[in-house]
């Protein structure tokens, strides 16, 4: 295990995890952030972990159902600091095409042991007695998925990080990587440096910027996503809802949260809104129809989060080939995620050890 310093830039979600994990093992950690922890696309994440219909082929279900299972173990080890929100979810989707295709993926995930069924009207009304899902061509309930407010996971992990004695340091702009001979040997903050034995770049939108002064593709693309949030409510749904034309879910504070259509790929199915105030109002009206234990009710707070989206939409994870102590976490399905990442990273960079799992995301894919 190396006794050097690791330095993780980012303090989001999947950066957040990685140092935990790293610090739990007993290495030296530092975690920087520019902004503060959490503030990029973490604060602004819907917090949906699951592994659900987007995500095949199969190794990339498995790895997202294994993240189901991590959020479990980390609950257990946070004990009473980390609340997740277990109840699974419930998707409709209007008749045609559309119900044809939720039931051949359902029947897919089934066929992979995922705890997925079709389900009928008044089974909907069972799970969910406050929705209203009008008529639709084919519905499920997904059993094992969960919620998770982002933000809380982040201090609860920042808190063990304290106690392990690493170094949290915010606001804490990267702004150069020193080299030698081919390795990252410091970060640069302006005048000021932090020596690094491993850098982990899991800065979210930033990491192209600093993997490129080492040489190093980490190609992402623009992914934008809105979302309402209400000032708190009484108890109207405890499950994720998925409807065909929004997503929400109630946070235990009583908040809802309501986005548009569930997208894999860059902003809406009418493309990223332009203007977040004006479209996120749409959609709480939108979501009245669905839920009208919503209308009228008044918005707190409009978000407009820049998503990380690997440009052909999968995981970027693992040491970088041509400077081989910089290791690059570039996550979609982050939350769902990042405590499986950041038990796998911590083998990756303590133990020499070549996980499997993360063969399929490397980031040499990206190098010509």
């Amino acid at each position: 295990m190396t006794t050097d310093r690791i330095v993780v830039v980012g303090a989001g979600i999947t950066g957040a995890s990685i140092a935990y994990h790293l610090a739990k093992r007993g290495a030296k950690v530092a975690m920087v952030d520019a902004v503060r922890p959490g503030a990029g696309a973490t604060e602004k994440s819907f917090g949906w972990i699951n592994a659900t219909f987007s995500k095949h082929p199969r190794a990339y279900f498995d790895l997202n159902q294994l993240g189901i299972a991590g959020w479990r173990r980390l609950e257990t080890e946070l004990g009473g600091e980390l609340k997740v929100q277990w109840g699974g979810s419930v998707a409709w989707v209007a008749a045609g095409g559309g119900a044809d295709a939720l039931r051949d993926s359902v029947r897919r995930h089934q066929e992979w042991g995922y705890a997925t069924h079709l389900i009928d009207g008044d089974e909907i009304h069972r799970l969910l007695p406050n929705i209203a899902p009008g008529d639709f061509g084919a519905a499920c309930y997904s059993e094992y998925e969960g919620a998770v407010d982002a933000m809380d996971a982040v201090k609860a992990m920042l808190r063990q990080l304290r106690e392990a004695g690493a170094e949290v340091r915010y606001p804490h702009e990267v702004t150069g990587l020193k080299l030698e001979r081919g390795r990252v040997t410091a970060i640069q903050a302006g005048e000021s440096s932090l020596e690094a034995g491993v850098v982990v770049l899991a800065c979210g939108v930033a990491i192209p910027r600093l993997a490129e002064m080492a040489g190093v593709s980490v190609a992402l693309k623009e992914s934008e996503g809105v979302l309402v949030h209400t000032r708190p409510q009484p108890k109207l749904i405890d499950r994720v809802v998925l409807a065909p034309d929004i997503h929400c879910k109630q946070k235990l504070d009583g908040r809802v949260v309501v986005g548009g259509p569930v997208v894999a790929g860059p902003g809406t199915a009418a493309g990223t809104p332009p203007e977040p105030g004006e479209y996120g109002k749409r959609i709480l009206t939108e979501a009245a129809q669905v839920l009208p234990g919503l209308r009228g009710v008044g918005v707190e707070r409009i978000t407009l989060g820049r998503r990380v989206m690997p440009v052909d939409e999968y995981p970027i994870v693992g040491f970088a080939a041509s400077c081989p102590n910089l290791y690059i976490a570039a996550m979609h399905s982050g939350v769902t995620l990042a405590p499986l990442i950041g038990q796998l990273a911590a083998l990756e960079i303590l133990d020499e050890a070549r996980v499997g799992l993360l063969e399929p995301y490397r980031p040499a894919r990206f190098m010509d």
